[in-house]
């Protein structure tokens, strides 16, 4: 289970800036910062990091769409509902 959705949305912002240190260019570690950020009510820093996601993934909100599409053809829909989550705030607040 990840921090987020254990509401623990600072630790999980301070564990992500580590990742980020060590992978600079992975897009889901922004992704994911956002969305922290979002849930701590950090709208601007949440953009500067949805920005950074798909500035090095800019096909992200491509992928993730599929991504859906595919769990729900495998009726896997827990998780294509945790997806279309993520893809609403990013689309929301990038």
């Amino acid at each position: 289970m990840t921090l987020e959705k254990l509401g623990k949305h600072q630790e999980a912002v301070e564990n992500l800036d580590i990742a980020i240190k060590y992978k600079p260019n992975f897009a889901e570690n922004y992704l994911e910062k956002g969305i922290s950020l979002v849930s701590l009510g950090q709208y601007s820093k949440a953009k500067e990091n949805f920005n950074l996601a798909i500035k090095y993934m800019p096909n992200l909100i491509a992928e993730y769409e599929a991504t859906i599409k595919k769990l729900t053809e495998l009726e896997n829909f827990t998780a294509a509902k945790e997806f279309e989550q993520k893809l609403q705030i990013l689309k929301k607040y990038s």
